[in-house]
């Protein structure tokens, strides 16, 4: 308070100085007699409608410019009408399946992940501009042999890493497929019509597929559904993952749309593990080196997940609840030096707890992606240390990208994944946020499902 003072009285000065010159000058270029009233007008009734001015400026720029006041500080006593008001509309996850360098087995990903057993490393099987072997993260255990037969004489020409995405995605569909499929009801008879999956499918792509690798991409997944569902194939659509479309992003979509009746199976793969796209990469300035502490970790994975609406379990057990990912923007990237502005982080993870109608002290844990990048980490752990002060921000934090590399498409996808997880096993909320692209922030709240009790 008193520095503040102190510059309101500089500012002062400093406005009443600029008067006085401005008046003197006025004076000596017009020849007149300066008498006792002129004094008084230029030397103190100016001045001070100056900084009365320049005052209430200040006032009104404060008040256009100032955030929002924080939905979470309306007091715990308000009505209920006003926090159904901000209540935002929930997805039930009911299944999930992934593919990553930690394994296909969701909890052990994560516990790989909280004891630091899978990080990026330097691989000698691809080497940079400098002679020196790039830092990645890839799937070693692999299986082609399946994708290669599919593909048949094109596997050979095919780029890798659109090879290696390909055979990643049966890690991550088949298990939901399975589930899927074991929970739909018995045909009426054997005469029945073709019975169709209850859901459609949104396969988020890496950015850069032409068309003829979008189409493979599409054939692959519906095989893969066809494998495991023989009757009518749900609807397939790709969408390339760009700056305006992520796993959040679709969510949301498909649970704003009031018509769409059908089940979300939300697919995300990504692979960098290429030798043609690490030197696009390096030669861009943007490969991860030593002297590129932001560059780009290459790595690759594969998710999926079923979500459905609320009250529409499709006979499956329901792993989590989710709220509708809220979503802001930051005026610029992370900076690589200096203070990390975590502000947008932390006043979603207010809106997000208000309007769940959910107490920070009950999340226990935190997962997020793109945090490989150490401005993407620092602004995590400071949002944490902010607003969920009872974590740790290492040890509470799961830490996709800094286990993974960058995961693309993939990225938010696993996220999504690995918290449905969490909450499965602790029984407690779990926060989610999505930090890989620059500017867009992403954050969004996974909690226990608790079945309505049976009536009689």
């Amino acid at each position: 308070m008193l520095a503040r003072g102190f510059k309101f009285a500089a500012a002062g000065l400093a406005l009443t100085a600029v008067s006085w010159l401005a008046m003197v000058i006025w004076w000596q270029s017009r020849p007149q007699v300066i008498d006792a009233g002129d004094v008084l007008l230029g030397l103190v009734a100016l001045p001070a409608a100056v900084c009365a001015l320049a005052l209430l400026g200040w006032f009104v720029w404060r008040r256009v410019t100032a955030p929002p006041a924080p939905v979470a500080a309306a007091s715990p006593a308000a009505p209920a009408q006003a926090a159904a008001a901000v209540a935002v509309p929930e997805a039930l996850v009911l299944s999930i399946g992934v593919a990553t360098a930690a394994g296909a087995d969701p909890d052990a990903v994560i516990e790989a992940i909280a004891a630091g057993d899978t990080q990026p490393e330097p691989d000698a099987d691809f080497i940079d501009t400098e002679g020196l072997p790039v830092r990645l993260k890839r799937i070693d255990d692999l299986e082609f042999d399946e994708l290669d037969a599919w593909l048949a004489d094109d596997a050979a020409r095919v780029p890798n890493a659109f090879r290696r995405a390909l055979a990643m995605l049966p890690q991550a569909m088949d298990p939901v497929l399975r589930d899927l499929v074991d929970a739909m009801p018995p045909p009426a008879s054997v005469h029945a019509a073709p019975r169709a999956l209850p859901i459609t499918v949104r396969a988020l792509i890496p950015e850069g597929w032409d068309e003829s690798m979008l189409a493979y991409a599409k054939r692959w997944i519906e095989h893969r559904i066809a494998l495991a569902w023989a009757e009518t194939p749900p609807p397939v659509k790709l969408t390339s993952a760009r700056e305006d479309a992520s796993a959040h992003t679709e969510l949301a979509a498909w649970l704003n749309d009031a018509t769409q009746v059908r089940a979300l199976m939300l697919l995300s793969v990504h692979s960098a593990v290429d030798e043609a796209a690490i030197e696009q990469l390096d030669l861009d300035g943007r490969l991860f080196r030593h002297d590129r502490a932001e560059g780009v970790v290459p790595g690759e994975a594969a998710a999926c997940v079923l979500f459905a609406r609320a009250g529409m379990t499709l006979g499956m057990d329901v792993l989590a609840r989710l709220a509708l990912p809220l979503r802001a923007q930051r005026d610029a990237a992370p900076r690589a030096a200096g203070r990390v502005d975590a502000g947008v982080l932390e006043g979603l993870i207010e809106r997000s707890f208000h309007a769940s109608q959910c107490a920070a002290e009950q999340v226990a844990c935190l997962v997020c992606d793109g945090d490989v990048r150490p401005s993407r980490g620092i602004e995590v752990a400071s949002a944490m240390n902010s607003q969920l002060p009872q974590l740790d921000p290492v040890s509470d934090r799961i830490g996709i990208g800094a286990a993974l590399g960058d995961l693309g498409a993939a990225g938010a996808t696993l996220a999504l994944a690995l918290a449905a997880s969490q909450v499965r096993a602790l029984q407690k909320p779990v926060a989610l946020a999505a930090i890989a692209d620059p500017t867009q922030r992403s954050l969004a709240l996974l909690q226990p499902y608790l079945s309505e009790p049976a009536t009689a």
